[in-house]
């Protein structure tokens, strides 16, 4: 073997290894951002359920319509970007090809995608967070 195929040989291991790692950490992320918010979408209907029985404290019904949107939106956004790596790794070709401008995009869309499901998740958050008061004011 020479010296040049073995470079090369380890060159495409290291770009292997990099995508493995960028696709694990793309999954978490994802995960991640479902988790956040189906599991605050939980505690809110949660907390509706208990707040007239128990809490001291009150939101008001607009600012639960909202966080509820806010967190079923995230939720949505989550599902998109998944769907879409699927389209995108499906129509991926194992063969060489020439390079097209489109190559470099598929990152930028699936993390602008998760960072609005990010955005979505603090909006809810802040929108329940800013009607929280007293029940007896």
């Amino acid at each position: 073997m020479q010296k040049e195929d073995f470079d090369q040989q380890v060159r495409l291991e290291y770009y292997r290894s990099g995508v493995q790692v960028t696709r694990e950490i793309g999954v978490m992320a994802l995960r991640t951002l479902i988790t956040l918010n189906s599991g605050a979408f939980v505690v809110l209907l949660t907390f509706i359920g208990n707040t007239a029985a128990q809490s001291q404290f009150s939101v008001p019904l607009e600012n639960l319509k909202y966080a509820m949107f806010a967190f079923l939106v995230g939720i949505s956004l989550s599902f998109v970007a998944i769907a879409y790596t699927y389209a995108v790794s499906q129509s991926a070709s194992p063969y060489p090809k020439e390079s097209s401008n489109l190559d470099g995009l598929y990152l930028y869309v699936v993390l602008g995608i998760s960072t609005l499901s990010f955005v979505a998740f603090v909006t809810g958050v802040g929108t329940v967070v800013a009607g929280v008061q007293l029940a007896n004011s």
